[in-house]
């Protein structure tokens, strides 16, 4: 046991020889990744991009995640200093818990040769040390190893020996009945193994990317595939400044692979691409319309489909999210929650347009009266047109699953669905503006550009999921009130646009 006095001796001596550190372990893998990206990072973060409201959320989501699985491991100290940026503080603090007695750690810090490690939570068990990182994800990547293979190093190095190196991740099979059962919701699969078999690597790279940091001179590399896996880097508007309009980036519909094949072998925009090519015939058909600058109109094949949809007519878009920890009974990890749908509604061609929506209340299992209100308000007859069915499909018969007492009345709403994207996915109408992509708001910008999300506050179905979740904890009255109304103008112009999309098809056949 260590007296007191050999407790300030061992403090003070991490104090002494502890360095500034280089790496951490974001930045390793930012350095795998591109040495460019560390290197700008290191040097450079006003050019940084801003971090859209996608990213936080995730990172957030993470940080959430990672609280929660502390209490798979009760009673533990935290380690992080009272100054979140003091990494020596954290360092020493942990060394300072550890040599004290302490069995559970959270945010422990090691730091070797100049690289920083931060563990999630670090035990002790039968007098060995064990050592958890949690993640957010259901699998474990290839880039989750690494993560794991350089914690495992700093901390080893750093003097403790570790029995095991695991990550905790969650069990997507996991349904929620009542209180959370943790030791269900997680599962933790050892990665020490995998650590071992990429220590050499991961001497050799720290090296590497140390110098990378504290260069002198940006490396030079081209943008490529790197600059989208494993995650899309923060660094694109200054790298990608240069690359021209329409350029072959901008089509959708192919391998990353292709894209950087046509633009390394000199065609930088689609109107360079030559007419004897190797892509697909959907791509050349938007080559065509870009090089032609004309909508491509199938007049039989859209009547056709205009055929098929009946007055009245419903158009129907659903919103939901995706807690990664259940919220509510019977509910998995990241299962689709719907929340809130719009309806527009038109008795005839040229009735005027009625609009109905549901928007639950935060703090409540949403789906029941989600559903009921849904059937409420599309019992008259017609057809409903959704554009891309697949996830409103999936929600109703997910719906079906959990209240089977309304079977038969969402088999018959199943079966009046007609996809609205159906005549543009084939190119029955192709405009260049679409730039081969089929999503709405692309159609939107080529078909009714009168119409835009930019100017709402929320303007995608990804960010309308993360306000929604917010609101579960929020506690401000006016934040309330303000966030429920930018949802509702959302999904209510998803509605909309697909009323001015289906009269623009039925104006080019008059």
């Amino acid at each position: 046991m260590l007296t007191a006095n050999k407790k300030v001796l061992l403090s003070c001596s991490i104090h002494i020889i502890l360095e500034k550190h280089i790496l951490s372990k974001s930045t390793f893998i930012r350095g795998l990744q591109c040495t460019k990206s560390l290197y700008l990072y290191k040097n450079f973060i006003q050019f940084r991009d801003k971090q859209s409201a996608e990213q936080t959320a995730i990172f957030n989501r993470g940080n959430n995640v990672g609280l929660l699985a502390q209490k798979l491991f009760p009673g533990g100290t935290d380690a992080t200093p009272t100054k979140r940026t003091d990494y020596k503080g954290a360092v020493m603090k942990t060394q300072e818990l550890i040599a004290s007695g302490v069995e559970v750690i959270y945010e422990a810090a090691f730091q070797h040769q100049q690289v920083l490690a931060i563990l999630d939570i670090l035990v002790k068990k039968d007098n060995e040390w064990y050592a958890y990182e949690v993640k957010s994800s259901t699998k474990i990547s290839h880039t989750y190893h690494t993560d794991a293979a350089l914690q495992y190093w700093v901390i080893t190095n750093s003097g403790l020996a570790l029995a095991d190196m695991s990550l905790i991740i969650i069990n997507n099979q996991y349904v929620r009945n009542g209180k959370l059962e943790l030791d269900k919701l997680f599962v933790a699969r050892s990665v020490k193994e995998s650590a071992l078999k990429q220590q050499a690597l991961i001497d050799e790279k720290t090296v590497q990317l140390k110098s990378v940091s504290i260069a002198l001179e940006q490396p030079s590399v081209a943008i490529g595939e790197q600059c989208f896996s494993p995650y899309t880097c923060d660094f694109m508007g200054t790298c990608w400044k240069n690359v021209p309009k329409n350029s072959v980036f901008e089509i959708t519909g192919i391998q990353k692979s292709e894209q950087f094949a046509l633009y390394n072998a000199g065609y930088k925009t689609i109107a360079e691409i030559p007419e004897t090519n190797t892509l697909n015939a959907g791509v050349n058909a938007h080559i065509d319309a870009v090089k032609n600058d004309k909508e491509k109109i199938d007049k039989v094949a859209i009547h056709k489909f205009l055929n098929k949809a009946n007055y009245p007519l419903f158009f129907m878009d659903f919103e939901s999210f995706m807690p990664a920890v259940p919220v509510y009974d019977k509910t998995k990890p990241y299962q689709h929650i719907p929340f809130q749908y719009s309806l527009h509604y038109k008795k005839e061609k040229d009735a005027p347009l009625e609009h109905f929506y549901f928007l639950a209340e935060q703090g409540s299992d949403p789906r029941k009266s989600f559903l009921e209100n849904l059937l409420k308000d599309t019992e008259l007859p017609g057809s409903i047109l959704v554009y891309d069915t697949l996830m409103e499909r999936n929600i109703l018969n997910g719906l079906k699953h959990d209240f089977p007492e309304f079977a038969s009345a969402i088999d018959s709403r199943l079966h009046r669905i007609i996809d609205l994207m159906v005549p543009f996915q084939d190119k029955s109408y192709y405009h260049p503006a679409m730039k081969n992509s089929f999503s709405i708001k692309n159609l939107l910008h080529a078909l009714v550009p009168d119409l835009s999300y930019t100017s709402l506050a929320i303007a995608s179905g990804s960010v309308a999921m993360t306000a929604f979740e917010g609101l579960q904890t929020e506690t401000d009255l006016f934040r309330i009130i303000e966030v429920r109304e930018q949802l509702h103008e959302y999904c209510k112009l998803d509605t909309l646009s697909m009323v001015k999309i289906f009269e623009k098809l039925e104006e080019v056949v008059k």
